[in-house]
């Protein structure tokens, strides 16, 4: 009697949250919505909506609620990520969690601050690194019509994490058409989805 062929067994399929992150006005959720537009549809990607917890407008794209509902939540586990930053809370949805799980990658619009924290909630974080020069920032900060000029100059004269600190596997410098920094991320998304597919193999 032979003994039976053992099973091989499947590779795990964890996907990744891929962080976009750098510092208010260098312009990622613009690269973000160009990136969900390209990719509308495409299985392996989800692009989630943030929970803050300031007004809708239209400016950003993200589900609100009240400080009070988001420390509620944020006790009961009901967030996959949540930091604070200008005075604010911001949260990921439990479906990123869900879809990292699934072997799909999450594209999230994240705070640097945010990034210790994620990288031990999730086993597989690429960090995508958005920069632009001081005078472009200040002008698209103001454009906003968010802040005051004294505090878009507060945010200017903070100190910018150095690059190693928060380990970019790509950093895009938004100072020009922003066709070309949207290729830049569309390509860094594509080569995710590529080793995605190969782990599955």
């Amino acid at each position: 009697m032979t003994d039976e062929p053992a099973l091989i067994q499947p590779k795990p399929r964890l996907g990744k949250l891929i962080a976009i992150v750098g510092p208010s006005g260098a312009g990622k959720d613009t690269l973000i919505d160009a990136a969900r537009l390209h990719f509308s549809g495409h299985p392996g990607l989800i692009f989630p909506r943030r929970i803050i917890t300031r007004e809708v407008n239209s400016a950003e794209d993200h589900e609100t609620l009240s400080e009070q509902r988001f420390a509620e939540l944020e006790a009961e586990g009901g967030f996959s990520l949540s930091w604070r930053a200008h005075g604010l809370s911001y949260a990921l949805p439990l479906e990123v969690r869900r879809a990292t799980e699934e072997g799909r990658h999450a594209v999230c619009n994240l705070s640097r601050s945010s990034l210790p924290e994620a990288r031990q909630r999730f086993a597989g974080l690429s960090v995508v690194l958005v920069t632009a020069p001081a005078e472009i920032i200040a002008q698209r900060l103001a454009a906003r019509g968010r802040e005051s000029e004294e505090m878009i100059r507060a945010r200017l004269a903070r100190k910018i994490d150095r690059e190693d600190t928060l380990a970019p596997d790509l950093i895009i410098s938004n100072d020009g058409p922003v066709e070309a920094a949207t290729n830049r991320l569309i390509a860094h998304l594509q080569a995710e989805l590529s080793g995605l597919a190969q782990a599955a193999e």
